[in-house]
């Protein structure tokens, strides 16, 4: 099925096989412009470190009236190792449509008609005139070296692209000072901002995500020598490689796009968009490969230990031996279950105190200040001679003794289950302190 790049010449519709199009760049304010006596060529851009010659069809054929907006573009294009220019009022997007669809409208082979062939756009409705690049550049008689192009721009972080690399969409990220380009199918999700928590050491943060550790990793880490805008991300997009997870802090989800993949030795590389703006396009392989706290995601002991820097140990991976309680606060944890004295529901607004075998016990509400108001669930805590109520937006599930198998990640202790269906990793807690210290905070 072909894939046009879909434009506009002033007033005429024109369809471009997207194989034959490698990069709009922004019209200049000054076209250097060849002093020649005829033809379609109105000036010279540079693309990859070559200069390219650029053709304007309103010299030799009627596109109507004149357009050059903020939207017009120099459309680069290359066939057979012949790159060149094009200048379009505006560019559109990419079109795909059914061989059928395309219809031979001129049967002459005049070599000085660049049109022959229509087609009807299935997402704007527009007849597209397709154009034939490679009569365009025999037409022009100017072009530069396709070949000397690429290579000049290659690993230089200019806008380069051999013509005929296959692409794959990319999900783009707005992360703050600069736009991300992930792989469409390693963005699992994209999730409002969840609390996190110092990993052991120092080294990073986390969260939870559907029950698994999550790393987060900071945009500087992402892309090496990114400045950090100061703005606190709103979001939070899950990648997922290889059954692992890995956060990235962002600001908003924009689009899809389509974009040549970058070479497989890039861990990021920069291609420009159809504005000329810049965009990094990240490798999951290479990203997932140096960073080794994606094992928290998988909620199995070895991994676990591998990521706190252990080949195992005399605690890796033993049954739990107290059954557990999992509940939902500010994420969601297990506390032991004979900690707890009972499970009682939320009766309205928690106060400062609360009732208790005739006497008042503190209250700590656990829950996210966004779910202050919502319903939940009154964890009442043996601490020390007395007790303590904890406020929780639910309990998921128990835990048997020796239903899971526990493990620990620098000073924190986690409980995993495997049902041979779906793993489970939670974060255990000490309920009592947990509440001493949110309190505190």
């Amino acid at each position: 099925m072909p894939r046009l790049a879909e434009v506009r010449i002033d007033g005429v519709d024109v369809g471009i096989d997207a194989a034959a199009v490698v990069q709009a760049l922004p019209l200049p304010a000054a076209l250097p412009a060849p002093p020649r006596r005829a033809g379609a060529l109105c000036g010279i851009v540079e693309h990859g470190g070559a200069l390219v010659p650029v053709v304007d069809l309103a010299r030799w054929v009627d596109t109507g009236a004149r357009v050059d907006s903020l939207d017009a573009r120099i459309l680069i294009l290359a066939d057979a190792g012949r790159v060149l220019g094009l200048r379009v009022s505006s560019v559109g997007g990419l079109v795909d449509v059914a061989p059928e669809a395309v219809t031979r409208l001129h049967h002459d082979d005049d070599a000085e008609e660049v049109f022959h062939s229509a087609a009807r756009s299935p997402e704007t409705d527009r007849i597209l005139n397709l154009l034939d690049v490679g009569r365009l550049a025999a037409l022009a008689l100017a072009w530069s070296d396709g070949a000397a192009a690429v290579s000049a721009g290659a690993g230089a972080g200019t806008p380069s692209a051999a013509a005929t690399a296959p692409t794959r969409p990319y999900a783009l990220l707005d992360a703050g000072p600069l736009r991300l380009g992930v792989p469409a199918e390693g963005l699992a999700e994209v999730v409002a901002m969840p609390l996190a928590e110092t990993i052991a050491g120092g080294h990073g943060t986390w969260c939870t995500w559907r029950g698994r550790h999550l790393a987060i990793v900071p945009l500087a880490d992402v892309v090496p020598g990114a400045a950090d805008d100061g703005a606190a991300q709103p979001l939070l997009a899950v990648l997922e490689r290889d059954g692992l997870a890995l956060g990235v802090p962002v600001r908003a989800t924009l689009r899809l796009a389509q974009c040549a993949a970058p070479p497989a030795d890039e861990p990021v590389a920069t291609v420009y968009d159809e504005d000329g703006a810049e965009l990094r396009l990240l490798d999951l392989a290479a990203l997932f490969a140096r960073r080794p706290e994606a094992a928290l995601s998988r909620a199995t002991p070895d991994a676990a230990a591998a990521a706190n820097g252990r080949n195992g140990g005399a605690t890796a991976g033993k049954p739990n031996e107290a059954a557990y309680v999992v509940f939902e606060a500010d994420g969601l944890a297990a506390a032991p279950l004979d900690a707890l004295e009972r499970i009682l529901p939320l009766a309205g607004p928690p106060g400062a105190t609360l009732p208790w075998e005739g006497r008042a016990i503190p209250v700590a509400d656990l829950r996210r200040p966004d779910a202050a108001t919502a319903g939940g669930q009154v964890l009442i805590v043996r601490a020390g001679a007395g007790h303590v109520a904890c406020v929780v937006a639910r309990v998921h599930l128990m835990i048997p003794a020796g239903a899971g198998r526990m493990y620990r990640l620098g000073t924190t202790t986690f409980v995993t289950t495997d049902d041979g269906h779906a793993r489970a990793s939670y974060r255990t807690v000490d309920l009592a302190a947990y509440a001493d210290r949110r309190d505190a905070a």
